[in-house]
């Protein structure tokens, strides 16, 4: 996924991380990497606008909650994967 970026994405994104370990907060980056962007979803290299298609075809085949099951999106990004999620409970 990230190596289909552009290569100035990459380079921004390596540049962000290398200050946030420079600076000894790992994780920092992301939250500057957000700003940045400024709700330009072209700057978010995780950014596809739509659910995984494995969790599309998985949720096409079951009912995930339909015992009152909860689920938690790791790493959810944007939230595509969440609001499928959320939507397949309607």
């Amino acid at each position: 996924m990230f190596e289909q970026q552009s290569e100035n994405l990459q380079l921004h994104v390596k540049q962000l991380a290398s200050v946030a370990q420079q600076k000894s907060e790992p994780s920092a980056w992301f939250e500057v990497l957000y700003a940045k962007a400024q709700g330009d979803t072209a700057k978010i290299p995780w950014a596809k606008l739509a659910p995984h298609p494995y969790l599309q075809d998985w949720l096409a085949n079951h009912q995930p909650f339909a015992s009152q099951q909860k689920a938690l999106v790791i790493g959810c990004g944007l939230g595509d994967d969440a609001e499928a999620l959320a939507f397949s409970r309607i």
